[in-house]
């Protein structure tokens, strides 16, 4: 389920790899017990409540006209989703109403390297980069604390 992992990205004028559109954050009203993380002495701590994917297949469903910046959920070729899990899929496929075929590749990222946290959305980037065709374009969303979801338009 976890793993180790360490991602970079360069970011430039150049017409190559994925261009960035737009970013936002969506919040999920009152469920910020959900995800919480505390600042410790010795690091973070993270709390992650079961009732989390459940939050945000019913949060997607809501805010989704507003992440995707008035395009239709058909519109996306691509979708890059931090893969924190099966049940986080599930939930963002569900919320979504997204093929199953739509979040193959993040099954695949989190089957063979598991949750790594931040580089995890990187990963399934950098595998979006490899098989997506010029003019696609996606979403990429990953869930934080609050029950956010940042979320990122871009095309290749």
């Amino acid at each position: 389920m976890f793993g180790d992992g360490c991602a970079a990205s360069v970011v430039c004028a150049d017409p190559t790899g994925l261009a960035l559109d737009r970013f936002r954050a969506a919040l999920v009203p009152d469920m910020r017990q959900l995800i919480t993380w505390k600042i410790r002495d010795l690091g973070f701590d993270m709390f992650l409540s079961g009732r989390a994917p459940g939050a945000i297949s019913r949060g997607l469903e809501s805010v989704a006209g507003a992440i995707l910046d008035g395009a239709s959920i058909q519109e996306m070729d691509l979708w890059a989703v931090h893969p924190g899990g099966r049940s986080v899929l599930d939930a963002v496929e569900q919320g979504l109403g997204l093929a199953p075929e739509a979040l193959a590749v993040l099954r695949n990222v989190l089957e063979h390297y598991g949750n790594m946290s931040s580089a995890t959305v990187m990963f399934v980037l950098a595998s979006l980069l490899d098989t997506a065709n010029t003019g696609e374009r996606g979403c990429a969303m990953s869930f934080g604390p609050g029950l956010t979801a940042e979320t990122m338009l871009f095309h290749k």
